[in-house]
């Protein structure tokens, strides 16, 4: 007979999800408002209408989607979608819940990497979405949006998912599992893929299962903890750092739970003391060593009652059913109303917990009346609130008209306006938006003090703006000086660059402002402002003349490097020459101007991370070089390059952008073309593939001006209007949304 245990759920990095006793359902959480554009449409009760979801009956979160199974046994699920993974029949991304296809009497349910498992009536497995090293266990090929049958399966109890491998625990205690098998993570000795399940040997009388990236580990019925499968990182926690493919016995007595992290695992003893092995790069262990192969004891400040990972962080519940977490917390996932990263356990928001989920930067919990909240990141609409926190596709900003110019800084985004006013959104921690405060705002707000504005320009935390007397007036973050007023104190109200008149042009990047005076350049702030003749960076806190450079034209600034446009049309760049950002096709830094090789007849310049971009007149192409490795030079190729190579597929162009890790181009209709990094959708063109060369961005048309962020890119119209794409964490896009610090609760429709 199976020992009393906690009843867990298979997550694609969790083991254990535990029931405990709770008594009132968890708070409520209000999002930012906003619109989601494209969006599907949403059934269920909306949390923001004061109703209670109180339906769910499991919960299971995978790398960028979540699944749940409600009290009449069916499942539903939300997020990401591209190979299928939430079941509906569609590979369309699901900001809210969606019912999987042709599935009833569901009792358990597991989300891996870009796959989907479940257990139905009989204890037969079901599972769907990416099938590219036989996940879904059908003996088939070929991915799959509605759920299939796995092969001669039958009487499971649990399921669990790994990035590309599952596995199910047996009626007769028994573990068999499929999929890949590169770091044997099946357990069968070998590191051949299986489409079809196999039994793992060696623990007996399983009670447990969990899996995580490519390793599995399981607890047996005398509460031993055996583990198999990757160990680069020591996540076997044997003492050594070689791939097991066979169940090998850990030395810790009396293991209750287990979970799994990315490259790391977590045990919890029935005393509720937790031990952890593997990386500890985000704090995943709870100490401050670099990694560990062998356990090591966390000092908890309560008595874990159950375990649960994510990629890179760890929850555990207490008697009480609060949930205390530690580790990578970069998008508010561990829901303690910041994003520090915690390196020992830190009581969260959420109580009465029965159940943890844990994705790769997203958590679900669920209480035992069946309440579901969840937190963290929600680009791909994990959360499940009907909003999202990424745009593939331009989404215009509501009443924001008359701009007639734009620029993204790291997560934040500023316009100058008709009437020479300048409005800035987003991440304002620094005072960056210069509206006095240092609240972010997801709409835009006005800049303070600054009048008669002709350009605006931002860096990673600053921005600058232009005026119509050749002054320049900058505000927010100031540490390297960038603001220019003599000191190093960061403002939120603008201030005017000291000794500074008659500038025709700025430019501003990472933490330095630049700007072209009578053919000069002066620059100040960080990052080779000057370079001295031991290439090290000069700190100016006001500007300082660039040396030997007259009759420039214009300046650009990229996040270690500036170029110029000379009074020939040639391009010179000094500073850092990392990702060959100098375009000299030699090594070395500069501190003095380069000329940039085989590049003449040039009219427009951009910059932005370490990648350059120019715009030649002769023929209206654009020529890229430097980093190049997410595609940002569009040469078809993921390479850095020393030297600017033409952008392909782009026959001609009027105007050009750089953002951290992509490109842009307005073409001579109006229409806009990017290229590079699309993580995060800042190319705009419906996908989050990254591409080398170029592709239009959807439904864009008389576009007069565009800038990139570090991850999101946004457009000014021929009406003055604004759109923007990409990254919204921070509430950049200015349409209205934001990452949330407090959970947020799924709209998930109850019977």
């Amino acid at each position: 007979m199976r020992p009393m245990q906690y009843a867990c759920t298979g997550l694609w990095l969790v083991a254990a999800a535990c029931s405990l006793n709770v008594n009132s359902p968890p708070p409520g959480a209000q999002p930012d408002g906003g619109s989601d554009a494209g969006a599907d449409t949403d059934t269920g009760i909306d949390p923001d209408s004061g109703g209670a979801i109180s339906c769910a009956a499991a919960v299971t979160a995978g790398r960028e989607h979540t699944c749940a199974v409600r009290t009449d046994g069916t499942a539903w699920c939300w997020g990401r979608n591209d190979f299928g993974q939430l079941g509906d029949g569609t590979r369309i991304d699901h900001t809210a819940p969606a019912q999987v296809m042709n599935l009833t009497g569901v009792t358990a349910i597991a989300g891996g990497r870009s796959h989907s498992c479940a257990i139905a009536t009989g204890g037969a497995v079901w599972c769907w979405g990416r099938n590219d090293a036989g996940q879904l266990g059908n003996g088939s090929p070929g991915d799959s949006p509605l759920p299939v049958q796995v092969r001669n399966v039958s009487g499971a109890v649990r399921v669990v998912a790994g990035e590309a491998h599952s596995c199910a625990l047996l009626a007769d205690d028994t573990v068999t599992c499929w999929g890949e098998n590169s770091s044997g993570q099946l357990g069968d000795g070998t590191t051949t893929p299986r489409n079809t399940p196999l039994t793992v040997t060696g623990p007996a009388g399983v009670t447990a299962l969990a899996a995580g990236r490519n390793t599995t580990c399981a607890i047996d019925g005398n509460r031993a903890l055996w583990c198999w499968g990757a160990n680069e990182d020591g996540q076997l926690g044997d003492g050594t750092q070689m791939p097991r493919g066979t169940p090998m016995p850990l030395a810790i007595p009396d293991v209750a739970g287990v979970a799994v992290g990315e490259s790391f695992t977590c045990a919890m003893t029935t005393a509720g003391g937790v031990s952890c092995f593997g990386t500890n790069e985000h704090g995943e262990l709870g100490t401050t060593d670099d990694f560990s192969v062998t356990p090591v004891p966390i000092a908890m400040p309560i008595k874990a009652a159950a375990i649960a990972a994510g990629a890179r962080f760890v929850c555990v519940t207490d008697p009480r059913a609060r949930l205390w977490c530690w580790g990578d917390n970069s998008n508010f996932q561990l829901a303690d109303t910041t994003s520090d990263e915690r390196l020992f356990p830190t009581l969260s928001a959420y109580t009465n917990a029965a159940e943890i989920a844990g994705g790769e930067n997203h958590l679900c919990v669920r209480s035992a009346s069946g309440e579901l909240l969840c937190s963290g990141y929600n680009g791909r609409g994990q959360i499940g609130d009907g909003l999202r926190t990424t745009q593939s596709t331009p989404s215009a900003i509501p009443g924001l008209t008359g701009a007639t110019s734009i620029a993204g800084g790291e997560s934040h985004t500023c316009a100058s306006l008709a009437d020479k006013t300048v409005r800035c959104w987003g991440d304002n921690e620094t005072g960056q938006l210069g509206d006095g405060s240092r609240i972010d705002r997801t709409t835009p707000v006005p800049v303070e003090s600054v009048a008669a504005a002709e350009q605006v320009v931002t860096g990673s935390d600053h921005s600058c703006a232009r005026l119509a007397d050749g002054s320049v007036a900058c505000w927010g973050r100031n540490d390297s000086g960038q603001l220019g007023d003599g000191t190093n104190l960061s403002r939120g109200i603008a201030r005017p660059v000291i000794g500074l008149t008659g500038a025709t042009q700025i430019a501003a990047a990472a933490e330095r402002t630049c700007a072209l005076v009578g053919g000069d350049v002066l620059c100040w702030g960080a990052h080779n402002a000057i370079l001295n003749s031991g290439g090290a960076s000069v700190f100016s806190n006001r500007p300082a003349k660039m040396p030997n450079l007259t009759g420039v034209l214009a300046v650009a600034a990229g996040s270690g490097h500036t170029c110029a446009i000379t009074a020939g049309h040639t391009v010179v760049c000094w500073g850092f020459n990392y990702f060959g950002a100098l375009g000299t096709g030699t090594d070395p830094d500069s501190d003095v101007p380069v000329a940039v090789k085989d590049l003449t007849n040039v009219d427009q310049l951009a910059a932005h991370g370490d990648t350059t971009c120019a715009h030649v007149t002769t023929d209206n192409s654009v020529r890229c070089w430097g980093r190049g490795g997410n595609g940002q030079i569009g040469n078809e190729r993921y390479d850095d390059d020393g030297t600017p190579q033409k952008v392909l597929r782009l026959p001609s162009s009027k105007k050009i952008a750089a953002g951290f890790l992509h490109s842009c181009a307005i073409k001579p209709d109006g229409a806009v073309s990017c290229w590079g990094a699309d993580f995060l959708g800042q190319l705009g063109d419906g996908d989050y593939g990254d591409r080398s060369l170029p592709v239009d961005v959807s439904g864009l048309s008389g576009v007069v001006d565009i800038d990139g962020g570090d991850s999101h890119t946004c457009a000014v119209l021929g009406d003055g209007g604004v759109a923007c794409w990409g990254d919204d964490r921070r509430g950049e896009l200015g349409d209205g949304v934001s990452a949330l610090r407090v959970p947020a609760s799924p709209k998930l429709p109850c019977p």
